[in-house]
């Protein structure tokens, strides 16, 4: 336990700061509808927003290189808390999205500067484990932040004031730690193709995370527009939501567990194909099933499709080594986040073109090619091989990433 009690309070603060980038997301779209915006302007904004979180996650090594962790934290928390009052004075279209704007950059960049501090408290050994915990806790601080609006309307200032307030609070945790901040890390950003060449697996995984579980999720609303279930309508979206955070919930802490002991992209082939299958019977069956075998089905699906990015990650770490890993992991968050800006468009054209059955169909047929892909990768390329023991004091920086719903979009 006293792995855990090393990254507790770092862990809460990642936490505070997620359930806030989760309450927006949640609370952003409804409010745009109250406003009259119209689907397409409500998904424009969407996708500004992820553009930022792209730009904020891309620039965020050479900021925590020249400022340091603690005070771009602070800066990006004040910027992005900024943002969500301003959208509860100013309830308007255009003062919206330009807020949203900002808070992606603004959350891109605390992701970035947080993660990274996390990061070098993980040992090496248990890093797939920690990360499964860390994943864990803030998916649940994801699943509950939204509740803070019960009954109230989405331009209700107060709602949009809690924003600020669990921002303050994160701030507040980060800054008590009794942990030292880690030493600046190297300015420059990695390129690309520089990242893809050091680890081709991780930067695949998660660009398939983010354009295969953003979509789906983006369209899950109207694939069940004709449930029943809990009334029906959002209802039924919700229940579907829940179905499959609930089986992520599941599986997230022990896939990481078990990512320390076996091959982490065997993990992630397994946990594809498991994922794929029950998409698969999505995509075939869901007119044909009962709606209790469908929610089933769609715990199954998530317990594979949300648990692997963290693995992924995790893989990425292992290859980047200590000194490198800051730019690493927000070159990922960048990967992740380009891939949840195309997921609901190229969603959107599978449902336009096959029918319903088409979303769980696409969702499929990438999780199945993201399985064969590890498993080849696993038989060219050995895993990385760690020779001495992890020392917290000496590793520079690292990250964890963990977009949530507000994130741009997973969680």
């Amino acid at each position: 336990m006293s792995g855990y009690r090393n990254v507790i309070i770092l862990i809460l603060a990642i936490c505070l700061m997620q359930a806030a980038a989760s309450f927006l997301g949640v609370i952003t779209p409804v409010g745009l509808t109250e406003l009259k915006s119209g689907e397409t302007l409500t998904g424009l904004i969407g996708a500004i927003y992820s553009t930022g979180f792209m730009a904020g996650a891309w620039a965020g090594p050479a900021l925590i290189g020249r400022y340091g962790t603690i005070r771009l934290y602070a800066a990006a928390a004040a910027i992005t808390a900024v943002c969500a009052l301003a959208m509860g004075m100013v309830p308007g279209i255009a003062a919206w999205g330009a807020a949203r704007v900002l808070q992606g950059i603004g959350f891109g960049l605390l992701f970035a500067s947080a993660e990274s501090w996390l990061g070098q408290a993980v040992p090496t050994d248990r890093r797939g484990d920690m990360m499964g915990f860390y994943y864990f806790l803030s998916r649940i601080a994801g699943l509950l932040a939204p509740f803070l609006a019960f009954g109230l309307s989405a331009l209700d200032p107060r709602g949009l004031n809690w924003v600020s307030i669990l921002l303050c609070l994160s701030l507040t945790t980060l800054c008590l730690t009794r942990r030292e901040e880690p030493a600046p890390p190297a300015r420059e950003v990695m390129r690309l193709p520089d990242l893809f060449r050091l680890a081709p697996s991780a930067v695949t995984g998660c660009f398939l995370a983010g354009l295969l579980n953003t979509g789906t999720l983006a369209l899950l609303p109207t694939w069940t527009s004709t449930f029943e279930i809990g009334g029906g309508g959002t209802s039924a979206a919700a229940w579907a939501a829940a179905a499959a955070a609930a089986g992520a919930l599941l599986v997230q802490w022990p896939a990481g567990r078990m990512s320390d002991r076996v091959e982490r992209r065997l993990v992630v082939a397994g946990l594809s194909l498991f994922s794929g299958a029950a998409a698969l019977a999505l995509a075939a069956g869901a007119t044909r099933f009962s709606e209790p075998v469908v929610l089933a089905l769609l715990c199954l699906w998530g317990a594979g499709a949300f648990a692997f990015y963290g693995v992924c990650a995790a893989h990425a770490i292992d290859r980047a080594g200590p000194g490198r890993i800051p730019q690493v992991m927000s070159g990922i968050l960048f990967v992740w986040a380009a891939g949840s800006v195309a997921g609901p468009v190229m969603s959107g054209v599978a449902m336009s073109l096959g029918g319903p059955q088409a979303l769980f169909g696409l969702a499929a047929a990438g999780l199945f090619l993201l399985a064969g892909i590890m498993l080849v990768r696993s038989r060219v390329r050995p895993p990385p091989v760690v020779t001495e023991a992890f020392r917290p004091t000496e590793a520079p920086s690292g990250g964890l990433p963990v977009p949530g719903p507000g994130a741009a979009g997973p969680t």
